[in-house]
């Protein structure tokens, strides 16, 4: 028997994409119905969420959340709300928010949460006012930098804003670092004994990607059998500039697109590294590389400092400085029992704060809790 009520749990999203945003409701919403609450899932028909959700025989309304359509959309929520009856509305992107918050003010929805996965800035506008301060009862953050930066910003009481990183969901097994290693060098059609740098996520510029890419050349005569290793989908144009910086070195430069699984790609790296320019909450797949035993590197954006400890459970560089961060993954590499030393305090930090047990049960917590007093 579940220990809280079953709640009914709603979730909107206007994203298309499978990235961490959607990996986050997806695992948290598996966790909640395993507990025996109701999960509907609010998406565009077309995404890979809806579809997921569909799998797991979620109730999904598939909804394209367009300007053009925003009262039509805002119809249909209502009247999925009326006839659910939901307890719980937790929105996750810009135009479903603004949409489904209405929507929900509409329908006297008990708990209504805004939820913002990025540490891009939030303007103080009349409508972020009314969004933040008035259509919600809280705001979930995956980042301290983030919680408060809105609690500054937007003068929010700070019992309403709460910091929820997405939890990880350790695999059952794991390969060994070096069967990884070499799984992925006979991927790549290169010899046994190559090693890897990787980057696994979207490949965007605001990534830092060029960055990443300049830095390892500057190490890539000194490491021969080390190859950068990119993971994801996203901007081609991209994509063929990096090559193109690689010159006559194109058999150190790898793109394999997405993974649907990327355990064994963060065992098989030496070093991952996430050079993020200006917007980061917590990154999920920094948390997998470091639940994964890999060393990692990150820029000193947003939520990349929270779980980033310098020296400790890794390393962190200025955005943009391609200097140092070669020069951290040179000693990344060479150093190898340094580097022993900051992932086995990485691995304990993550399992011990950041699984998907211990994030979602927090959640739940406030769920009963905020419920209690409606």
């Amino acid at each position: 028997m579940p220990s809280f009520p079953a709640y009914t749990i709603v979730h909107t999203t206007c994203h298309r994409q499978w990235g961490g945003l959607e990996r986050r409701i997806f695992n948290e919403s598996r966790w909640m119905a395993d507990q025996g609450h109701r999960i509907i899932i609010i998406a565009p028909g077309d995404s890979p969420l809806a579809r997921k959700a569909a799998e797991q025989e979620w109730q999904v309304f598939p909804v394209d959340f367009t300007r053009t359509g925003a009262i039509k959309d805002m119809m249909t929520i209502c009247n999925v709300f009326r006839k659910a009856v939901p307890d719980v509305l937790n929105t996750h992107g810009n135009m479903d928010s603004k949409i489904a918050l209405a929507a929900a003010w509409r329908s006297s929805i008990p708990l209504v949460i805004l939820s913002r996965h990025i540490s891009a800035k939030v303007k103080p506008s009349w409508y972020n006012r009314l969004l933040y301060k008035r259509l919600c009862h809280y705001v979930f953050t995956t980042a301290r930098y983030t919680t408060d930066h809105l609690i500054e910003t937007m003068n929010l009481d700070s019992n309403r804003v709460k910091t929820f990183p997405s939890g990880i969901v350790p695999p059952q097994d794991l390969p060994s670092h070096e069967r990884a290693r070499k799984a992925l060098a006979e991927e790549l059609g290169l010899p046994q004994n190559a090693r890897f740098i990787g980057y696994v996520g979207r490949i965007s510029e605001d990534k830092g990607l060029e960055c990443m890419a300049r830095a390892f050349l500057q190490i890539s005569s000194k490491f021969l059998n080390h190859h950068l290793v990119f993971v994801g989908n996203g901007d081609t144009e991209l994509q063929h500039h990096l090559k193109g910086l690689f010159e006559y070195k194109s058999n150190r430069i790898f793109f394999t697109g997405f993974k649907e699984n990327p355990w064994p790609y963060l065992r098989a790296f030496d070093c991952k590294v996430l050079a993020s320019i200006e917007v980061e909450g917590i990154s999920q797949s920094l948390l997998e590389a470091m639940y994964a035993g890999c060393p990692v590197i990150g820029s000193k954006v947003g939520g990349t400092m929270d779980i980033i400890l310098h020296e400790k459970t890794g390393l962190l560089f200025e955005p943009e400085n391609k200097d140092a961060l070669s020069f951290m993954m040179s000693e990344t590499l060479a150093n190898r029992d340094s580097a022993k030393n900051r992932v086995e305090k990485a691995h304990n930090t993550v399992a011990n704060l950041y699984s998907i047990d211990t994030v979602c049960s927090r959640i739940q917590d406030l769920y009963g809790t905020a419920l209690k007093t409606v």
